[in-house]
């Protein structure tokens, strides 16, 4: 995944260095962000079936997600998986073949750990598992996945859903279509607050639903990472971490929103107010 240097970018390189001494700073590490692919049927109506046969079975076809990586050549795409617990590229061709799986990343044996802790008490037995669309630089060349475990409650006119996420890196991309052994790793960060909402309702007469102004105490919760240089060659990325969480009270307008920032570490999870919480 590394950027290959073209004859056009060394020629401008050499262009700068003549123009001056002083040398542009390198561009900092950023994320590689997937984008969902809008009206996926339009490419193919059995897309969910077709594509789910390419993964490791048992496969729920509700529980997968096509996606685009931004600057991807055409008939590129990837899919992410829920169950199983899989990110795959897969190419999309005009003729017979139709979909054909070019890189398969397992993190069923991840799925199936967490969900261990949950049943023998040390994790919430009711989350559910995602992938978020994205892959995080730890150093260079080398990725991480953000592995979701969200946590829902329901209340009486509102309900929370909050995401807690294990950056667990990516292995080697195994080639072909061959069935993952989703072999365990570890997480490079875990419990990792990355998002939350929370709507508590606050009216409960015919009353307040006509005079109040805001009819729910409602919280909004995101996680944002910065990537600072390696500290030499080779060496871990720094990650800083900012939660950003904005506040609309009951009885308020809009505009009353309120949005605070907090820096906070994998030590300081609990400095994030993660939208107080589950309870």
């Amino acid at each position: 995944m590394k950027k290959l240097l073209t004859a056009g970018f060394l020629a401008s390189l050499t262009l700068a260095l003549m123009a001056g001494p002083a040398l542009a700073a390198p561009a900092a590490p950023t994320a590689q962000v997937f984008d969902a692919v809008n009206k996926p049927e339009a490419l193919d109506p059995q897309w969910r079936v077709r594509l789910c046969a390419l993964l490791p079975q048992p496969c729920d076809v509700q529980q997968i997600g096509l996606y685009r990586p931004r600057g991807a050549t055409p008939g590129d795409y990837l899919v992410l998986s829920a169950e199983p617990l899989v990110m795959a590229r897969v190419k999309r061709s005009t003729d017979a073949k139709g979909w054909q799986l070019t890189t398969l990343n397992d993190f069923s044996a991840y799925a199936d750990a967490l969900k261990k802790d949950g049943a023998e008490g040390s994790g919430p037995r009711d989350m559910r598992l995602s992938l978020a669309p994205a892959l995080y630089p730890t150093a260079e060349g080398k990725w991480a996945v953000a592995v979701l475990q969200t946590v829902s409650e329901m209340y009486s006119g509102g309900g929370a859903s909050f995401d807690t996420a294990d950056f667990v890196p990516l292995e080697r991309e195994r080639e072909g279509e061959g069935e993952g052994e989703g072999k365990a790793r570890s997480a490079v960060q875990r419990g990792i607050p990355f998002s939350c909402f929370k709507m508590i309702r606050a009216c409960f007469s015919e009353k307040d639903y006509k005079t109040s102004k805001h009819c729910h105490d409602e919280s909004n919760g995101s996680l944002r990472i910065a990537y600072g240089q390696a500290a030499k060659p080779g060496a871990p990325y720094d990650w800083q971490y900012t939660w950003l969480q904005s506040e609309w009270p009951q009885g308020e307008p809009q505009r009353a929103t309120t949005t605070s920032r907090i820096r906070f570490t994998a030590k300081t999870t609990e400095r994030a107010d993660f939208c107080g919480g589950p309870q």
